[in-house]
């Protein structure tokens, strides 16, 4: 067993429906399923409490432990209740500590600011999550990006973010994470697109105007020919 930060405590569940579902949520727990090679999907419930706390951690590896007895998991699916910005259901894969598995990892810039920043550049964050293939044991928690090299213009792609040890990046490599833009000019451009907008709109209504001229015009000859009849 790999040494797991999260560790998540669950319960046995027989397989039901959306009433057995929404039956499980009102007494303050989340139905869950665990799957994985060779064994049959199991269903699980989760104390929505526990979750709760242990969601504002960056997940991917945890150790579900169900009567004293842990399995090893990857985290897969988290569905959300958007009205009650709750979650509704978890999906959880088990792994095997000799096979390589897939995940997706945060990635954040470091504490550093970017050189750019003196001259009114702004970092901007492309992509949030990095697909990466590693064993479960070199699998991180995040990427952290060094980014105070950055000045004005420059981005930083996948393929240019080293990558921990025993870990591979599959998100392709000329993806851009991050851009160091100069805050100055995109406003520029902002306002430019902005100004261009509304001088159409000007000129989408200039024929409106021209036309509604061309409706009185005709009315007033037809007024002028009834009164000559």
């Amino acid at each position: 067993m790999a040494k797991v930060k999260h560790v998540l405590n669950v319960k046995a569940r027989t397989a039901g429906g959306t009433g057995d579902a929404r039956r499980l949520r009102k007494t303050g727990l989340i139905p869950a399923i665990v799957y994985g090679k060779d064994m049959e999907p199991k269903c699980i419930s989760v104390d929505a409490t526990e979750w709760q706390l242990l969601s504002r951690n960056e997940l991917n590896l945890l150790s579900l432990v169900e009567d004293g007895k842990e399995t090893l998991v990857l985290l897969k699916e988290v569905q959300h209740d958007p009205i009650r910005n709750r979650a509704r259901h978890l999906d959880f894969q088990t792994v095997r500590m000799d096979q390589k598995i897939k995940a997706h990892v945060a990635v954040r810039p470091g504490h550093g600011v970017p050189a750019g920043a003196s001259a009114g550049g702004l970092l901007e964050q492309n992509l949030h999550e990095i697909e990466v293939e590693s064993l479960p044991q070199d699998l991180p928690e995040e990427i952290i990006v060094d980014v105070t090299g950055m000045n004005l213009g420059d981005m930083i792609h996948v393929g240019d973010i080293p990558m921990p040890e025993g870990v591979t990046a599959v998100t392709h490599a000329d993806i851009v994470v991050f851009t160091e833009v100069d805050e100055n000019a995109a406003a520029a451009a902002e306002e430019a697109a902005e100004t261009a907008a509304a001088g159409e709109g000007e000129e989408a209504a200039e024929p409106e105007v021209i036309a509604e001229k061309k409706t009185e015009e005709r009315a007033a000859a037809r007024d002028e020919r009834k009164k000559a009849e």
